[in-house]
Protein backbone atom coordinates (compact mmCIF):
# COMPACT_ATOMS: atom_id res chain seq x y z
CA UNK A 1 0.00 0.00 0.00
CA UNK A 2 1.11 3.17 -0.95
CA UNK A 3 2.22 6.05 1.96
CA UNK A 4 1.10 9.73 1.68
CA UNK A 5 3.55 11.71 3.95
CA UNK A 6 2.18 15.43 4.77
CA UNK A 7 5.06 18.29 4.79
CA UNK A 8 3.43 21.39 5.78
CA UNK A 9 6.20 24.24 4.91
CA UNK A 10 4.09 27.56 5.95
CA UNK A 11 6.37 27.05 9.28
CA UNK A 12 9.13 26.12 7.83
CA UNK A 13 12.61 28.53 7.54
CA UNK A 14 12.63 29.31 3.72
CA UNK A 15 16.01 27.69 3.24
CA UNK A 16 14.89 24.86 4.88
CA UNK A 17 11.84 23.50 2.70
CA UNK A 18 13.02 22.56 -0.64
CA UNK A 19 15.98 19.98 1.45
CA UNK A 20 13.31 18.64 3.70
CA UNK A 21 10.79 18.04 0.23
CA UNK A 22 13.67 16.47 -1.60
CA UNK A 23 14.82 14.45 0.66
CA UNK A 24 11.34 13.19 1.66
CA UNK A 25 10.82 12.38 -1.99
CA UNK A 26 14.30 10.49 -2.72
CA UNK A 27 13.00 7.96 0.55
CA UNK A 28 10.34 7.47 -1.37
CA UNK A 29 9.10 4.08 -3.24
CA UNK A 30 7.54 4.31 -6.30
CA UNK A 31 3.71 5.27 -5.42
CA UNK A 32 4.51 7.28 -2.47
CA UNK A 33 3.64 10.31 -2.15
CA UNK A 34 3.82 13.63 -0.34
CA UNK A 35 1.33 16.08 0.34
CA UNK A 36 3.01 19.61 0.25
CA UNK A 37 0.96 22.73 2.11
CA UNK A 38 2.77 25.98 0.74
CA UNK A 39 1.06 29.17 1.84
CA UNK A 40 2.43 30.22 -2.10
CA UNK A 41 2.60 29.01 -5.51
CA UNK A 42 5.29 26.15 -5.04
CA UNK A 43 5.83 26.54 -9.27
CA UNK A 44 10.20 27.08 -8.46
CA UNK A 45 9.92 23.55 -6.67
CA UNK A 46 8.14 22.24 -9.78
CA UNK A 47 10.14 23.25 -11.59
CA UNK A 48 13.21 22.24 -9.69
CA UNK A 49 11.66 18.63 -10.00
CA UNK A 50 11.25 18.51 -13.50
CA UNK A 51 15.29 19.34 -13.51
CA UNK A 52 16.22 17.46 -10.96
CA UNK A 53 13.76 14.41 -10.81
CA UNK A 54 12.77 13.83 -14.57
CA UNK A 55 10.67 10.87 -15.01
CA UNK A 56 10.23 10.60 -11.34
CA UNK A 57 7.47 12.80 -10.45
CA UNK A 58 3.50 13.23 -11.20
CA UNK A 59 2.44 17.14 -9.57
CA UNK A 60 -1.30 17.52 -9.34
CA UNK A 61 -2.20 20.62 -7.65
CA UNK A 62 -5.57 20.18 -5.32
CA UNK A 63 -5.76 23.19 -3.92
CA UNK A 64 -4.49 26.60 -5.88
CA UNK A 65 -4.50 29.84 -3.38
CA UNK A 66 -5.17 32.72 -2.90
CA UNK A 67 -3.83 31.91 1.11
CA UNK A 68 -3.11 27.98 0.70
CA UNK A 69 -1.39 25.91 -2.24
CA UNK A 70 -1.97 22.24 -1.64
CA UNK A 71 0.15 19.83 -4.23
CA UNK A 72 0.11 16.23 -4.51
CA UNK A 73 3.87 14.63 -5.44
CA UNK A 74 3.67 11.74 -6.16
CA UNK A 75 6.88 9.35 -6.92
CA UNK A 76 5.89 7.68 -10.38
CA UNK A 77 9.10 6.18 -11.85
CA UNK A 78 12.22 4.99 -9.94
CA UNK A 79 15.93 6.76 -9.96
CA UNK A 80 17.46 6.83 -12.46
CA UNK A 81 20.50 3.94 -12.13
CA UNK A 82 17.91 1.66 -11.47
CA UNK A 83 17.69 3.03 -7.86
CA UNK A 84 21.58 3.75 -7.15
CA UNK A 85 21.30 7.38 -7.00
CA UNK A 86 23.27 8.93 -9.56
CA UNK A 87 25.53 11.99 -9.84
CA UNK A 88 24.58 13.78 -13.08
CA UNK A 89 25.04 16.76 -14.52
CA UNK A 90 22.80 19.78 -14.08
CA UNK A 91 20.98 20.16 -17.23
CA UNK A 92 21.61 23.65 -19.14
CA UNK A 93 18.64 25.71 -19.13
CA UNK A 94 17.19 27.62 -21.92
CA UNK A 95 14.40 29.65 -21.44
CA UNK A 96 12.49 31.10 -24.72
CA UNK A 97 9.70 32.17 -23.21
CA UNK A 98 10.22 36.18 -23.61
CA UNK A 99 11.80 35.45 -27.35
CA UNK A 100 8.42 33.70 -28.40
CA UNK A 101 6.24 36.07 -26.77
CA UNK A 102 8.06 39.53 -28.47
CA UNK A 103 8.10 37.77 -31.53
CA UNK A 104 11.49 36.90 -31.95
CA UNK A 105 12.80 33.42 -33.09
CA UNK A 106 15.11 31.30 -30.72
CA UNK A 107 15.97 28.26 -32.97
CA UNK A 108 19.81 30.04 -33.21
CA UNK A 109 20.32 30.57 -29.12
CA UNK A 110 18.69 26.59 -28.85
CA UNK A 111 21.51 25.52 -31.60
CA UNK A 112 24.35 27.72 -29.34
CA UNK A 113 23.32 26.11 -26.32
CA UNK A 114 23.00 22.68 -27.93
CA UNK A 115 26.48 22.96 -28.90
CA UNK A 116 27.83 24.20 -25.97
CA UNK A 117 26.88 20.75 -24.03
CA UNK A 118 29.12 18.50 -22.36
CA UNK A 119 28.78 14.98 -23.11
CA UNK A 120 26.19 13.50 -21.44
CA UNK A 121 24.51 16.71 -19.90
CA UNK A 122 20.99 17.59 -20.44
CA UNK A 123 19.05 20.78 -21.63
CA UNK A 124 15.96 21.68 -20.13
CA UNK A 125 14.30 24.13 -22.58
CA UNK A 126 10.93 25.96 -21.21
CA UNK A 127 8.92 27.46 -24.04
CA UNK A 128 5.14 28.77 -24.28
CA UNK A 129 4.25 26.42 -26.89
CA UNK A 130 5.27 22.76 -27.61
CA UNK A 131 8.13 22.83 -30.50
CA UNK A 132 7.50 20.13 -32.36
CA UNK A 133 9.54 20.66 -35.73
CA UNK A 134 12.47 21.24 -33.18
CA UNK A 135 12.10 17.43 -32.00
CA UNK A 136 13.10 16.31 -35.02
CA UNK A 137 16.22 18.40 -35.48
CA UNK A 138 17.24 17.06 -32.08
CA UNK A 139 16.43 13.56 -33.09
CA UNK A 140 18.77 13.93 -36.11
CA UNK A 141 21.39 14.98 -33.75
CA UNK A 142 21.28 11.81 -31.26
CA UNK A 143 19.20 13.29 -29.14
CA UNK A 144 15.49 12.50 -27.01
CA UNK A 145 12.99 14.62 -25.45
CA UNK A 146 10.80 14.38 -22.64
CA UNK A 147 7.99 17.13 -22.47
CA UNK A 148 6.01 17.91 -19.98
CA UNK A 149 3.20 20.55 -20.00
CA UNK A 150 3.41 22.97 -16.55
CA UNK A 151 0.63 23.69 -15.18
CA UNK A 152 0.83 27.65 -16.45
CA UNK A 153 0.67 26.61 -19.76
CA UNK A 154 4.37 26.60 -20.37
CA UNK A 155 6.15 23.37 -21.87
CA UNK A 156 9.34 21.98 -20.24
CA UNK A 157 11.20 19.82 -22.76
CA UNK A 158 14.20 17.75 -21.41
CA UNK A 159 16.84 16.84 -24.54
CA UNK A 160 19.41 14.23 -23.69
CA UNK A 161 21.61 11.91 -25.63
CA UNK A 162 20.38 8.36 -26.50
Amino acid sequence: MANETTIDVRTMAPRDRHPQIFSTFDAMGVGDAILLINDHDPKPLFYQFQAERPGEVSWAPQEQGPERWVIRIERVGAPAGGGVIMMEQTPLVLDVRDDLRNGREPFGRIMETVASLQDEQAMLLIAIMEPVPLYEVMAGRGFAHETTRTPDGDWQIRFFRQ
